[in-house]
């Protein structure tokens, strides 16, 4: 005798997408984390935060999860955009000029690589969730 296993619905396309641009957003966190300060460690534990909404997003991507997903990015953009764009750059706290101007650049392509991550998936989103 054979029992029917139910098979699992195919988690929307937009879910996939969203999935991989959060694992993009841990992997860029990682490489952010590298600069052996302090802050890495916080990196670090911010890529940790990205993966169960990853694991969410691709499996069953529910309206929570996309909320979720939606609040978690806009708190990335309030914080993260700001030093990004050099809104954060104001001269009493910087070390040197020599040394922002450094620490920017290194931190330039893979900062904006990650708002442009978030931008996406703020995106998919509210795509996904002006569906319901």
């Amino acid at each position: 005798m054979t029992t029917a296993v139910p098979t699992r619905l195919r988690a929307p396309a937009l879910g996939r997408v969203a999935a991989a641009a959060a694992v993009g957003s841990a992997t860029l966190h990682l490489v952010l984390a590298t600069s052996g300060e302090l802050s890495a460690l916080a990196m670090a534990l911010m890529a940790l935060a990205c993966l169960p909404c990853a694991w969410h997003l691709w499996r069953v991507p529910s309206a929570s999860v996309w909320g979720l997903t939606a609040l978690v990015d806009l708190g990335m953009l309030a914080l993260h955009a700001p030093m990004v764009l050099g809104a954060g750059t104001h001269p009493a706290t910087m070390h040197t000029a020599t040394m922002h101007t450094a620490t920017m650049h290194h931190a330039t392509g893979p900062a904006t690589a990650a708002l442009v991550l978030v931008v996406g998936q703020l995106l998919l989103a509210a795509t996904a969730l002006l569906r319901r």
